[in-house]
């Protein structure tokens, strides 16, 4: 049964036109709950009535009591001009209620910005202004020194049981990076580096995802071959929307964990890696040739019994892979939903035995279809429908309830993320109910 008409839509923010910028695929997090509020960060037309103008950041904030209004905050101390799809924003809030933002960053140096000490832990004690948060960094300050960072992509933010907070990121460029991570401390509110964890060999991983559950740390991801592009004319891409190294050359699903939060890492198996970790050593969990049709980056999620659920594609077609607790993989194709390379991506959730895919489809069609895990082959069914929407959706990965950031879709349907035209568009949260 579609129950789309029960879900409630909410526009946010004026969408910027461009390559997609808001609601992709590797943002974590773009909205999180913490402590009976709800935050989300965007980028937003400076001028709101122009979409195609420069962009700024911003953060909103709500009340999760009923019908609790939106609050919005624009900085426009840093104006964001490059029309490049990777340079998304993240959000994270540490155990101190520091409210912690990273954005613009393809390749660049760090940016980035923290709140205020206890601004989410006591919010009600401080006004909702641009005051509450301090000036743009391009360094992270640790006990004994700075942290400097020059080919740095793909900000990822995990809270820890304890309070204190990981940074992941990608070093170097595309096929042929590694992948890091620092610690903030709660206690101090300094940065920490536990450094290097999945060095690129001639490769880089492609991240599903970075999760924390039950005090394990999970993370998959696909690795993308290095092509010799050392010309000058390939160089003078490897910055920008679409770069010579593409995901024909993506391959396989690997997994590992890790016990005491980044620093030891185990296989599938339970065997310990040596650190940092390389295509070398045996993380493999589901065998995937290249040139399948896989998009990197696409949807993980960690459920309550810590099985491990990740969303792929091959071969035009979307996949439920997922780590049973007998650390066994299985993989089954979702419905007979088309997934093209080069679509938008999507993602995962799992309440109970209950698994959601949240499936963008062409012509700016967007599904939630669900099914039990326990189900075998492709026996998914349709739980709501909606049409005129392109992003990749993002999930609050920090509530128990199912929040959902999408984007309306441009008037050209042009199948690849770009918006253009004069129609003002939005980003728009969807409250979906048990369905």
């Amino acid at each position: 049964m579609d129950h789309s008409n029960r879900i409630e839509s909410t526009k946010l923010a004026v969408d910027p036109n461009g390559w997609r910028i808001n609601c992709c695929s590797f943002q974590q997090d773009a909205i999180m709950t913490y402590n009976g509020f709800q935050y989300v960060v965007l980028y937003q037309p400076k001028d709101r009535t122009d979409p195609n103008g420069s962009r700024v950041t911003s953060i909103g904030r709500r009340s999760l009591e009923p019908k609790s209004p939106w609050n919005f905050l624009t900085f426009e101390d840093y104006i964001q001009t490059k029309d490049d799809g990777h340079n998304i924003i993240s959000l994270g809030i540490s155990g101190d209620g520091i409210i912690h933002m990273a954005w613009d960053m393809h390749g660049d140096e760090i940016h980035y910005r923290q709140s205020k000490v206890d601004a989410a832990n006591t919010p009600y004690e401080f006004e909702w202004t641009k005051d509450l948060f301090g000036p743009v960094l391009t360094e992270l300050e640790g006990e004994e020194k700075a942290f400097q960072f020059r080919e740095l992509t793909y900000p990822r933010f995990q809270t820890l049981a304890n309070g204190d907070m990981l940074l992941e990121f990608r070093c170097g460029r595309s096929g042929l990076g590694d992948c890091c991570i620092y610690r903030f401390c709660k206690d101090t509110h300094k940065w920490s580096e536990i450094g290097m964890y999945i060095k690129g060999v001639e490769n880089n991983a492609y991240l599903h995802g970075f999760d924390y559950k039950n005090k394990t740390l999970h993370v998959t991801w696909t690795y993308r071959d290095y092509v010799d592009d050392r010309s000058e004319a390939a160089a003078s891409h490897t910055t920008s929307q679409a770069g010579p190294n593409g995901p024909e050359n993506n391959h396989d699903l690997h997994y590992m964990y890790s016990e005491d939060e980044g620093v030891t890492w185990y296989s599938t198996s339970g065997k310990k890696l040596s650190t940092p970790v390389d295509v070398s050593q045996n993380t493999l969990a589901v065998d995937i040739p290249k040139f399948s049709g896989i998009m990197n980056q696409e949807g993980q999620f960690v459920d309550a019994k810590n099985r491990v659920h990740v969303l792929g594609r091959q071969n035009g077609h979307y996949y439920h892979y997922f780590k049973r607790q007998d650390r066994v993989w299985e993989k089954r194709q979702i419905g007979d939903f088309s997934a093209v390379l080069f679509g938008a991506r999507g993602k995962l959730l799992v309440k109970g035995d209950t698994v959601y895919g949240l499936l963008p489809l062409q012509d700016h069609k967007f599904v939630i279809v669900k099914s039990n895990i326990q189900d075998s082959g492709s026996q998914w069914t349709v739980a709501a429908s909606f049409d005129k929407l392109d992003g990749e959706p993002l999930v609050d990965r920090y509530s128990e309830d199912i929040y959902i950031l999408q984007r309306e879709a441009p008037e050209e349907n042009t199948g690849d993320g770009l918006a253009n035209g004069k129609n003002i568009r939005h980003v728009v949260l969807l409250d979906v109910p048990n369905l």
